[in-house]
């Protein structure tokens, strides 16, 4: 078994692989230098903070391996577009559906889906109860979706930045991480990608 899946965040098709003593954070577009190399202590963070699952999963390759976190990603998709059929969109379900209902979907939204990162059915189901007018004269109702949109932003923002904080404490730089330039040198990444261009244009 050459590669081993540690842990895995599925909705982002990202996994942590150990392969031989390195720790390797695997993110889409599944390229080696886009491949950070993390601590033992990164990837217990990974599953105690950053919302990942721990996993025993070997492979013989990395071929291999991204065939398994796509396809770990392409199930969860589908997983979440089980509940609403395809022929009947969330808007026509919530436009059908009876008071009780609605609250029935909103409480299976705080409780369920967005703490299992099921984002986007979350959102379509907000979206839907937003957009009906014949809930305007239920101004609470109203009230809880959007609430539960910020819930659903915030809970993204945590989840990028969970992923992002692990590819930060890339081992193959130890020099940033000794004299406290990681975060210096992210900026500084930033600003290259956003100029296009590395060295700051004249004024």
């Amino acid at each position: 078994m050459r590669l081993r899946l540690e842990a895995i965040s599925v909705p982002d098709g990202v996994g942590i692989v150990r392969s031989g003593q390195t720790l390797r954070l695997a993110r889409p577009p599944y390229l080696l230098i886009n491949s950070p190399v993390i601590s033992e202590d990164s990837l217990q963070e990974a599953i105690l903070k950053a919302g990942f699952s721990a996993s025993n999963v070997g492979f013989q390759n990395w071929e291999e391996l991204i065939r398994f976190l796509n396809s770990k990603v392409v199930e969860y998709r589908e997983r979440q577009g089980r509940p609403i059929p395809n022929s009947i969109s969330p808007k026509d379900i919530i436009d059908m559906a009876p008071p009780e209902v609605v609250n029935g979907f909103l409480e299976r939204v705080e409780s369920e889906l967005i703490p299992q990162h099921h984002f986007d059915h979350a959102e379509a189901i907000l979206l839907a109860v937003l957009s009906n007018q014949s809930l305007l004269e239920r101004p609470m109702v109203l009230t809880r979706a959007t609430q539960l949109l910020r819930l659903i932003k915030e809970a993204r923002d945590t989840s990028s930045h969970g992923i992002e904080t692990l590819a930060r404490r890339d081992l193959r730089f130890p020099s940033l991480i000794k004299h406290n330039e990681v975060e210096r040198s992210d900026r500084l990444a930033r600003a290259i990608e956003t100029r296009g261009c590395v060295f700051v244009p004249a004024s």
